[in-house]
């Protein structure tokens, strides 16, 4: 996450252009990748059910595909592709500390019906409480790159245009 945050900082990736590439291949090389293989055989056999189980396959195997195609793209030096795989990727990365963040309401919500809803299973309003935490934090991630992108775009296209004469 700390090399991810690096790559991401324009400051850094401007002055320092060698450790931008050294940061990043630290990030998917050793990061990502191990990461991203490790969630897919963690969600396999995660105890919180089958959406939280195919929940974290989804968001690691996405997670692998976006940052590999960033990756790809800077060794062939596209690096306006690279950039937007590789905001999708930083944004995937913070997924988890995004679902951290959605637990908290989830499991105070859920906790308030668990006798009726949940017929007094704990176990089962983790598996939801999980679930929900999971899926929301993959959409959210997905909204936030993409509005980030449009944003940018946005910005790139007005500055590019010319002034209009007086």
């Amino acid at each position: 996450m700390v090399t991810c945050c690096f790559q991401i900082w324009p400051w850094f990736r401007r002055r320092h252009r060698r450790g931008h590439r050294i940061t990043g291949r630290v990030y998917v090389l050793a990061g990502v990748v191990p990461a991203g293989v490790t969630a897919v055989y963690i969600g396999l056999h995660t105890p919180f059910g089958p959406s939280t189980m195919v929940g974290n396959i989804v968001i690691a195997l996405l997670w692998l595909f976006v940052t590999l195609r960033g990756f790809l793209a800077a060794r062939a030096r596209r690096f306006d592709e690279h950039r937007r795989w590789m905001i999708r990727s930083f944004v995937l990365t913070m997924s988890i500390i995004v679902s951290r963040i959605f637990a908290i309401p989830a499991i105070i919500s859920l906790a308030q019906v668990v006798d009726t809803v949940y017929a007094g299973s704990d176990e089962l309003m983790l598996q939801s409480a999980t679930s929900i935490n999971i899926w929301l934090s993959l959409a959210f991630s997905l909204v936030i790159s993409q509005w980030w992108l449009e944003r940018d775009g946005g910005r790139r296209r007005r500055a590019a245009r010319p002034a209009p004469t007086p």
